[in-house]
């Protein structure tokens, strides 16, 4: 029983070394570079900048982007956030950020396209719509135009045909 008591010993004085060496150690393997935290914000401009230019695309041929703009927003928050952080020094929270950035304006560009799609079609409906009535309404002016003329007409040497010339 003597060896198995040293042997628990030693076991749990090792474990415990164990635990406090990863305790030590974490915080030292969780730090981030500046150059990291420099490419992860670079990246975080480059997901914003090409998700708004999408948006703004989309808006220009008439999509109702109010939904997209929320998210955008979102982005460009965290964008601001994470430079800041990375301006303090604080460059694991600089990162953190701008991986939210990134994550708040994913897939904006894909739905800012569809939107612009679906814009596009709605907008070539609409002029079919509108040169089908204005040809609809050409035709019936023309023809009424004419049915009208050709009564007058009609009336008009009923009229004459029966005006007796008198004679003074």
């Amino acid at each position: 029983m003597n060896g198995f008591a040293r042997f628990l010993r030693i076991f749990l004085v090792s474990l415990i070394l164990l635990a406090f060496s990863t305790l030590a150690t974490a915080g030292v393997c969780l730090a981030v570079s500046e150059s990291e935290a420099e490419l992860k914000i670079g990246e975080a401009e480059t997901a914003v900048s090409s998700a708004y230019v999408a948006v703004l695309e989309a808006e220009k041929s008439g999509a109702d982007v109010s939904g997209l703009l929320i998210n955008l927003t979102y982005g460009g928050n965290f964008l601001a956030e994470a430079q800041m952080c990375y301006r303090n020094g604080d460059f694991g929270n600089a990162v953190y950020n701008a991986d939210l950035s990134v994550r708040s304006v994913e897939g904006l560009v894909g739905e800012a396209g569809q939107l612009k799609a679906l814009a596009m079609d709605e907008y070539k409906e609409r002029v079919f719509q509108t040169l089908a009535s204005s040809g609809v309404a050409v035709v019936v002016t023309v023809l009424g135009s004419v049915v009208g003329w050709l009564l007058f007409k009609r009336r008009y040497f009923e009229k004459v045909l029966k005006m007796k010339p008198e004679e003074v």
